[in-house]
């Protein structure tokens, strides 16, 4: 504290105060010393303070003292508002709390129950989760419906004519390389009938037959079983002479597919090939000298021709346009049963020349008994590329 404000330095002057003994007068406005954040007041008589401070003066300190913390106070309190905080101005000290979106933005007085808590935003209605589609179930009925490759014919020199244990489709033997689809199947737990109907040299013609027989044998299923069948003809068709016309192909193929419609349980499936992609044949087997001299042999000489073999009367153009006609009839009848079956369950087909044509084949995959019919790896690659065209291909195998 300043000491000039402690009275003992400068004594006032005595002056005289009736009914009061003498007693020193107290000093004037003038006589006491100023303080920079007092303002100047005339001088009046009154009682002092122990300090010699007149007590009007103490008073009024103790008044400014009041108004500077009712002003911090006010400017807290502005500031508690902008965060969302409210003090009431009531005599009685009122709670404090914070205000949400949900209570009356108004500071009230008088606390209420409901502004007694905050409350939180109501939480949005959950979603419905979309149910994951369901994968088929593994066929009971497993069945081949097609010509020498699905029979396997004539892999290697070693192994001539049918060797169906090395099929794409059916095959069992161990260690040869060839994952068939039946392998699949068991592999993943199923134990599915097997209905061999696929004969080496038949043409389209054949197909109701083998059809009737696949339909003869899914009739033993039990309800809710369903048979998978692949669908492999058109080559002898197409390498015959002369060729199959396209539009008996199509009633032929119409035929047979409509004694599957007909016949096949429930939820059955088929894998409809395209015919073999021959003019990539061709030109793969004319990239090789060893191929092509092997070709030229009498034995080969006519192993569809013009693609292969020289001995035949059809052009290339020719038998392009039988081979684009037949692929054709195929896809077409294929997308006919997705279109009146598959959308109430009873039947869907798969088509896919991009994977079904063995147009990823290279000469290795062509035996070389008479590079016309699948290799092992041939049959590996059409196993292979088979499973990856239809629906049980995300099913991890072991």
């Amino acid at each position: 504290m300043d000491p000039n404000w402690t009275g003992r330095e400068r004594q006032p002057p005595a002056q005289p105060r009736p009914a009061v003994p003498a007693r020193s007068a107290p000093p004037t406005e003038s006589q006491q010393p100023t303080r920079p954040s007092l303002p100047a007041r005339a001088s009046q008589p009154g009682r002092r303070s122990r300090f010699g401070i007149p007590l009007r003066l103490t008073r009024d300190r103790r008044a400014a003292a009041v108004a500077a913390v009712a002003v911090v106070a006010l400017v807290a309190g502005i500031a508690l508002a902008g965060e969302g905080i409210f003090v009431t101005a009531s005599a009685t000290p009122s709670p404090v709390r914070s205000q949400t979106a949900a209570e009356s933005p108004a500071p009230s007085a008088t606390p209420t129950a409901t502004a007694s808590a905050t409350m939180s935003p109501t939480p949005a209605p959950a979603k419905t989760p979309t149910a994951a589609p369901t994968a088929p179930p593994l066929p009971s009925l497993l069945a081949a419906i097609g010509d020498s490759y699905s029979q396997a014919y004539s892999v290697s020199p070693a192994y001539r004519y049918d060797h169906p244990q090395f099929s794409w489709v059916v095959g069992t033997a161990k260690n040869d390389g060839v994952f068939s689809l039946l392998e699949r199947f068991q592999a993943l737990g199923a134990s599915p009938v097997v209905v061999d109907a696929a004969t080496s040299g038949m043409k389209m013609s054949d197909a109701a037959r083998q059809a009737n027989l696949v339909v003869a044998a899914a009739k033993k299923l039990a309800p809710g079983e369903i048979a998978y069948v692949t669908f492999e003809l058109g080559t002898n068709d197409l390498c015959s002479d002369p060729k199959t016309a396209v539009a008996t192909f199509d009633t032929q193929l119409e035929a047979a597919v409509g004694i599957l419609r007909a016949g096949l349980p429930p939820g059955s499936r088929i894998l409809m090939l395209a015919v073999p992609d021959f003019p990539h044949f061709h030109a793969m087997t004319q990239a090789d000298p060893a191929t092509r001299a092997a070709l030229l042999l009498p034995r080969n000489s006519n192993r569809c021709a013009p693609y292969l073999g020289t001995f035949g009367p059809a052009t290339t153009a020719e038998a392009n346009h039988y081979l684009t006609a037949y692929d054709a009839g195929l896809k077409s009848t294929c997308n006919d049963i997705n279109a009146g079956e598959a959308a109430t369950g009873r039947l869907y087909c798969t088509y896919n020349a991009a994977l079904l044509a063995e147009s990823d084949f290279t000469a290795t995959d062509l035996s070389t008994y008479d590079y016309f019919h699948p290799s092992l790896s041939g049959q590996a690659k059409m196993a292979a590329d088979a499973w990856r065209a239809d629906v049980w291909a995300s099913k991890p195998l072991p």
